[in-house]
């Protein structure tokens, strides 16, 4: 499909689910809907499944950001992901998964690490941005900002195409508050298995998980998040982390040309090839 006719028919998807969504916000949506116009297509297209002005403008300053990235950063598509699973690049993953559990294990008696091996699809990634609390917030305060900007005079009286690009730099230079705990819907590393959720299980519960409530008991208060990072360093797997904003004690990219594969073996994690 012709880029152009991409990108009309995202656009017209987005002003349709924006039309029919009850948290239109008049002011606003006009130059959200011009700057969308200038999205890569699968980022507007994306726009048009985002509840509510806040939420979209909070993923469009994600999408925007990240332009010169998309093609390595967007997440894949079904049979894209299928074909993951048949290749090597999957076995590898395993394998420096298996490598850090048994290091842990090794050095947690009585407790394992438990990881979702899927990959975390767009769709998910949608539900989830449309009822993420912290998404929700940091998307409120980031659309009261683009109110006020462009409810001054002079602004009110200004081309549409001059109001997008004030949002454009509004967008471009605004620090969401509070930091939203999930990537844009298509920009997660979970949608390229580039990242990996490690969680404690320990007599057959899971006793430090993905709750950024908890973070403070589950993970700080309890060592986990020190006794997995002991693992993580001494298995040297190729996993980098953990993410520190937000703060996801569990949560390691993976970047297998990092690793060096063979520390840990001193713990019997000599893996088999």
């Amino acid at each position: 499909m012709h880029a152009a006719l991409a990108t009309a028919i995202a656009t017209a998807a987005l002003t349709a689910a924006m039309a029919a969504a009850g948290t239109v916000d008049a002011s606003v949506e006009p130059a959200l809907r011009a700057l969308a116009a200038e999205l890569d297509p699968r980022a507007a297209s994306a726009l048009a499944s985002i509840d509510g002005t806040g939420r979209r403008l909070l993923a469009a300053r994600a999408y925007l950001r990240g332009s010169t990235q998309m093609d390595e950063r967007w997440s894949w598509s079904a049979s894209e992901a299928a074909a993951f699973e048949a290749s090597p690049e999957r076995r590898a993953l395993d394998a420096a998964i298996a490598r850090v559990r048994c290091v842990f294990e090794a050095a947690n008696p009585g407790s394992t690490l438990f990881v979702n091996p899927e990959f975390r699809s767009l769709e998910l990634q949608l539900e989830r941005w449309n009822t993420n609390d912290t998404v929700g917030r940091a998307g409120d305060n980031l659309l009261g900002a683009a109110r006020r900007m462009l409810a001054t005079p002079v602004r009110r009286g200004d081309g549409l195409g001059h109001q997008a690009e004030l949002l454009r730099q509004l967008l471009l230079e605004h620090q969401p508050d509070p930091v939203p705990t999930l990537a844009a819907p298509g920009l997660s590393p979970h949608g390229r298995m580039r990242a990996i959720d490690f969680q404690v299980e320990s007599a057959g519960r899971i006793v430090a998980g993905t709750d950024s409530a908890a973070v403070a008991s589950e993970w700080i208060a309890a060592g986990w998040k020190d006794r997995l990072l002991a693992a993580i360093r001494s298995a040297d797997a190729g996993f980098q982390g953990p993410l520190a904003t937000p703060d996801e004690p569990w949560h390691y990219d993976f970047r297998p040309e990092a690793g060096q594969g063979d520390a840990g073996d001193d713990l019997g994690c000599r893996l088999a090839a």
